[in-house]
């Protein structure tokens, strides 16, 4: 169950029409505001203020976002809107009817104030005993990787003096590859000829020798 600490609470109702009045948007992502989105409410606010934390170097607020459902399916373009908006680190809990789903946009900060996705993480659906989220770290920096962590889960590995970006960099070229290697090897089940099937296993031995070394 998400029980945050009782001083990060917020519990303030953001009105969706501000996204979809004010930000230059298509017709079709306003009318996924309307016809998807209940309601959204600011829920909690992880700061040094509000947890016994410090600022960290490149994190001072997480601020968490619960976005109510009317339909378990959703456009997801939904979250980078709001996460365009409000230019901080965000957290979004996700709600239909009685079950929720925790996602994050891993983001980097490439100029002051202004963030670049690199990566999605998200939980599966579950009941409300089921999901749960530890606030770990001495600071904000580490509270928010740890978040990003819990999320990501087997997608990224943890290594000791390895910083978060270069393990989700990391990881996604890793992705490619496992991609490229599915590609050959249907190419290969599709080859008639011997030698080209000879030169496409040893393609893939080569790239899956690659991974080993990410």
């Amino acid at each position: 169950m998400l029980q945050f600490p009782e001083s990060t609470y917020i519990g303030k109702r953001i009105p969706k029409e501000g996204f979809y009045n004010k930000l230059d948007m298509g017709a079709l992502l306003k009318k996924a505001f309307v016809d998807d989105i209940e309601q959204i409410v600011w829920r909690n606010l992880f700061s040094d203020a509000t947890l016994n934390v410090d600022k960290g170097e490149k994190v001072s607020q997480i601020d968490v976002i619960q976005i109510n459902l009317k339909r378990q399916t959703f456009s997801k373009s939904i979250l980078e809107v709001i996460e365009k908006a409000i230019p901080r680190h965000l957290l979004f809990i996700l709600k239909f009817t009685d079950q929720y789903q925790l996602h994050m946009n891993y983001k980097d900060e490439y100029q002051k104030g202004k963030f670049r996705i690199v990566e999605s993480y998200s939980s599966n659906w579950l009941s409300e005993p089921e999901i749960s989220l530890t606030l770990k770290g001495l600071n904000l920096d580490q509270v928010y990787e740890n978040l990003v962590y819990q999320l990501a889960g087997t997608q990224v590995e943890k290594t000791e003096g390895v910083d978060l970006k270069q393990s989700i960099l990391q990881a996604q070229e890793v992705e490619k590859i496992k991609k490229k290697i599915a590609e050959l090897e249907t190419k290969k089940r599709n080859e008639k000829q011997f030698n080209i099937q000879l030169k496409i296993a040893g393609e893939i031995k080569e790239l899956k020798k690659s991974i080993t070394y990410q």
